[in-house]
């Protein structure tokens, strides 16, 4: 059992756009986006990998909100990339609590 750390990248604006001034409002929805990795979890992922070689199931656990769905299918991308016949399941969970 592991925990992961966020997602493993995030988007950047093309160089075009990374300059001092902001750009026009039109010109931020036209506007390239590219992937860019984040530094401090190629440990992470170098973990996953190590532990996804000899796994037979992986249990995704994270927020059932579009964040945590985007970092689950990183993690799986991750380890399938080591294990192809990695059986993937998705827990799915709720909590009802008082304020």
């Amino acid at each position: 059992m592991m925990s992961a750390d966020g997602a493993r990248a995030t988007l950047s604006r093309c160089s075009t756009l990374r300059s001092s001034r902001l750009p026009p409002p039109s010109a931020l929805l036209s506007s390239c986006m590219q992937p860019a990795d984040r530094k401090g979890l190629r440990d992470v992922e170098a973990n996953l990998k190590s532990e996804a070689r000899n796994a037979d199931l992986l249990m995704i656990w994270t927020d059932c909100d579009r964040e945590g769905e985007h970092i689950g299918s990183e993690i799986v991308t991750v380890c399938r990339s080591v294990n192809r016949n990695l059986k993937v399941k998705r827990a799915r969970f709720s909590a009802i609590i008082a304020a």
